[in-house]
């Protein structure tokens, strides 16, 4: 009887509580909503999340205000998510550097990526393989032969060592067998800079980033990385159609809300990020700066998040990649 008494009384718990759930998305939202983003105003993060946060509070009937906290990767937007309540009134767009790769190699972060509460895959992109003007290389297969035939390679800049452009640069030495001499920058602004000035050989930066610099003629680009050709340039190939068959890489942003926010407010949430995502104008806005979107559920976010951990300590194991 005992027994009986404390199942009955932990399932009317339960009821309670997801009652109460069911009560608090009824009314959810009835304040705007701060969506946190890691990085500085301007850049690729930042225009997306403003982007998509214009026409997502119009189907939430509340403002999502984007509050930029850049720094460390990204992981002082994650702390300050790990922080805040579970009650939907904050969020933050998580990326590679934030989720995956800053754990990996700083185990010790104030917060852990796991415990975030999946929303919404919200958009991906490309990364453009670009070379130097002067260089004797116009197609991937060209840059690998070259760069196996220099005793030092040929030299490829990033905006630090462990950052996306770092990473992609060295999945590319892996999957080509190019011989890259790796140069870390502070940030890929004086990497391109340098780029256009002749200083360094390669460079891979995300598509969104260097529109301008493709389209002014400053650079030769030779493919870009993701898994179908880009709209803003359809005669640029991939390097899987450059002899290269298996290499795809992207990086991708989603949604994620604080550790135990409830299903309801989740599935509010999701929903509101779904149909903006699948809006054809806002589709159309977001592809032709270079984004992808990528609309889906809060399971397939959390897929996609064990798929790329995996991939990304692969290649951070082959290539020895080390903040020490």
């Amino acid at each position: 009887m005992r027994k009986t008494g404390i199942k009955i009384a932990a399932a009317l718990a339960f009821g309670v509580l997801a009652a109460a759930g069911t009560a608090r998305a009824a009314g959810y939202p009835d304040k705007p909503i701060k969506l946190i983003v890691g990085f500085a105003p301007g850049g690729a993060s930042d225009t997306l999340a403003r982007m998509v946060a214009q026409q997502v509070s119009g189907k939430l009937g509340q403002q999502i205000i984007v509050e930029n906290q850049a720094g460390a990767g990204g992981s002082l937007a994650a702390r300050t998510l790990a922080r805040a309540d579970a009650d939907g009134y904050t969020i933050m767009l998580g990326s590679p550097g934030s989720m995956i790769i800053n754990p990996i190699l700083q185990p010790k972060l104030a917060y852990d990526p796991g415990k975030f509460t999946p929303v919404s895959p919200l958009a991906r992109i490309s990364y453009a393989l670009m070379v130097r003007k002067t260089l004797d290389a116009d197609s991937v297969a060209r840059l690998v032969e070259l760069s196996k035939s220099r005793p030092d390679g040929l030299t490829v800049g990033s905006a630090g060592i462990a950052s996306n452009t770092h990473l992609v640069a060295m999945s590319f030495v892996v999957g080509t067998g190019a011989q890259l001499r790796h140069i870390p920058y502070k940030g890929t602004a004086p990497a391109m800079t340098d780029l256009i000035a002749g200083n360094i050989d390669v460079l891979f930066d995300s598509i969104p980033v260097v529109l301008p610099q493709i389209q002014s003629g400053k650079i030769k680009i030779l493919a870009v990385t993701g898994s179908s050709r880009e709209p803003s340039f359809p005669d640029v190939p991939t390097i899987a159609e450059s002899g290269w068959p298996d290499f795809s890489a992207n990086n991708w942003f989603g949604i994620f809300a604080p550790p135990n926010t409830p299903a309801p407010l989740v599935r509010k949430l999701n929903a509101a990020f779904t149909a903006t995502l699948e809006d054809d104008a806002v589709r159309k806005q977001l592809e032709s700066s270079g984004h992808r979107p990528t609309p889906g559920s809060p399971e397939s976010l959390a897929k996609l998040v064990e798929t790329e951990r995996r991939s990304y300590e692969d290649i951070i194991k082959k290539t020895n990649i080390s903040l020490q």
